[in-house]
């Protein structure tokens, strides 16, 4: 089974966003378990982060934030935060998600960030969403 790390932001926009959009499908297949979703305290840290944050209270707040984060927890292949690991990414704080990736051998990184997509990173996958559900389609046409 392919097995992923899913930035946060992907994440964010999967939540607030229409479940029709690149980022909710990504959520709906990993709910369909079409693939592994990797997790770390730091990743679901900033999730919760982000999600806590006032302009994102409509969508998150009385809980539903929450139990998205604790959904995504529980269901997730859990690994210990990784070992700083310089990966060459112009965004320092986008080097853990780089580490995890390779930590747990995912077979890709799903981002939205240009900070991610564009960094010259050979050995790791780093794809947008309709390209990682594109990849999904075809593993499942096999």
């Amino acid at each position: 089974m392919i097995s992923a790390v899913v930035d946060p932001s992907v994440l964010v926009s999967a939540f607030i966003g229409r479940p029709d959009a690149g980022p909710g499908r990504v959520v709906s297949a990993w709910r369909e378990g079409r693939f592994t979703l990797i997790s770390s305290p730091l990743m679901l840290e900033e999730l919760a982060d982000v999600l806590g944050r006032p302009k994102f209270e409509r969508w998150a707040g009385d809980g539903r934030g929450a139990a998205f984060i604790a959904g995504l927890a529980t269901l997730s292949d859990h690994y210990s935060d990784p070992e700083d690991a310089p990966s060459g990414v112009r965004d320092p704080e986008d080097e853990y998600l780089v580490a995890l990736a390779r930590l747990a051998g995912a077979d890709a990184l799903v981002s939205l960030d240009l900070d991610l997509l564009e960094a010259p990173l050979g050995d790791l996958t780093i794809c947008r969403p309709f390209e990682f559900l594109t990849r999904l389609d075809a593993e499942s046409s096999r």
